[in-house]
């Protein structure tokens, strides 16, 4: 094993982050007559390499490591673009240093993104591409999860039972032969499941020292799978690793877009909440709306509104079934944003009394409530609505991830998912009423 193999993949990777920040700015700079109006203010070289500079750090500081495909791109251009604007803005006001124009900063950190993926395509063995894949200690139906998922897949399993894991997946041995295997396999990582017999931290703990990336199962799942493996985690660890945000600057920012746009989406479609609750009065003359108690944030009771899609007796009316097939039963749900009950993101409202249930059955279920219900969420950007405690148990994975990573540019990753995914009609399930948009 080579010591300094990680290290050296990650300066490797540092390196290209920063000359794709150069690359990006420079591009910047060659159309700056073109983008800025006048003089520059300045000495273009400083300029140009102070921009890149706060760039680079923007982006390669921050731990990004549960940030990839649109999270990184977001996160990182809204990083970047508002690092160099507070600190180039900020110290030509207190020193009169001069700044660079904004929309060189807005033009150049996208263009270190772009370069950044481009370099980061053409030479991936900088980013770890030439590691092998990853080799599993134990196994269990968190291992078998991630297995499938993992980056150069799996060189084998160690596991005290020989039958453990898939046939196509090589059998190496047994935990305690682990530094061994590890000189002829030569892992990018291991995987370690629950606590193994055989193997012990310090072995771990070496091999981490070697240059070997050491993980448990659930955090990989966390990462790789972008839900929490809650079932997996001691009670020390779920504590810990299960907790809303607390910043009050994003906690105000995202009240604007989650809560407050309630406002103008109520007005925007006031026309169709009007028309929708005239035809079906005058197609069935039962009454417009139908409220279903569910618990919301700190699990206090709210009533949930949504368009009556069938009469008192159960059966479905025309219009009733029209709304269905387009699945505007939930529009309503905007008055309950106005009214703070409920979120534009965050995990699906639950009715009181299966939420009370599922407290029963499911210990982290609780933690659902430490955020607002949301009519677009991340567990149903992936999953299909069957309902059912086993649906269930895995629909909460993706809230505990969405409570744990809880960010703009992940609501925006809801928001892109649940567009794009076709729309199919479901018949709504008693348990996870039907939201607006969904």
């Amino acid at each position: 094993m080579k010591p300094s193999l990680a290290r050296r993949n990650e300066a490797a990777a540092a390196l290209l982050d920063l000359l794709a920040s150069v690359a990006g700015f420079g591009a910047v700079w060659a159309a700056a007559p073109w983008l800025a109006q006048g003089s520059l203010g300045g000495p273009w070289e400083f300029q140009w390499a102070f921009s890149a500079i706060i760039a680079w750090f923007a982006i390669v500081l921050p731990d990004s490591s549960s940030r990839e495909g649109l999270r990184r791109w977001v996160d990182g251009f809204f990083t970047a673009t508002g690092s160099n604007l507070l600190i180039q803005y900020g110290l030509a006001y207190l020193f009169g240093i001069p700044a660079t124009p904004w929309l060189l900063i807005v033009g150049g950190s996208a263009l270190s993104l772009v370069a950044a993926g481009v370099l980061g395509w053409i030479a991936p063995v900088a980013r770890g591409g030439a590691r092998n894949g990853a080799l599993l200690i134990g196994f269990d139906s968190c291992t078998r999860s991630v297995a499938a998922a993992l980056e150069g897949g799996a060189v084998g399993i160690l596991d005290q039972a020989p039958a453990a894991g898939p046939e196509t997946w090589p059998r190496l041995g047994a935990p305690e032969q682990v530094r061994e295997v590890c000189e002829i396999q030569h892992p990018g990582s291991i995987v370690v499941t629950g606590k193994p017999v055989g193997v012990s931290l310090a072995q771990l703990l070496q091999l981490h020292y070697a240059g070997i990336e050491v993980d448990g199962a659930p955090f990989v799942c966390e990462r790789v799978l972008r839900r929490v493996a809650w079932q997996h985690l001691s009670p020390s660890e779920l504590l810990f690793s299960v907790t809303p945000i607390t910043s009050r600057a994003l906690l105000a920012f995202q009240a604007v877009y989650k809560n407050a746009a309630g406002i103008p989406l109520l007005v925007l479609f006031a026309p169709l909440l009007i028309l929708i609750s005239l035809a079906i009065v005058l197609s069935s003359g039962v009454p417009v709306l139908e409220r279903v108690e569910c618990l919301g944030f700190q699990r206090i009771p709210f009533q949930l509104f949504r368009f009556r899609i069938a009469r008192r007796d159960g059966r479905p009316f025309w219009i009733g079934s029209l709304i269905a097939r387009w699945r505007l039963a939930g529009l309503p749900q905007l008055i309950n944003i106005f009214r703070g009950e409920v979120s534009l993101f965050g995990p699906r409202p639950v009715r009181a009394v299966f939420a009370e249930r599922f407290e029963q059955l499911l210990p982290a279920y609780v933690y659902r409530f430490t955020v607002k219900p949301g009519i677009f969420g991340w567990a149903q950007a992936h999953l299909a609505e069957t309902g059912g405690v086993p649906e269930e148990t895995l629909s909460l994975e993706y809230d505990l991830y969405y409570i744990r990573q809880e960010s703009p540019s992940l609501d925006l990753d809801i928001l892109v998912r649940t567009l794009s995914r076709r729309s199919q009609a479901a018949p709504d399930q008693p348990g996870v009423p039907e939201t607006a948009g969904s």
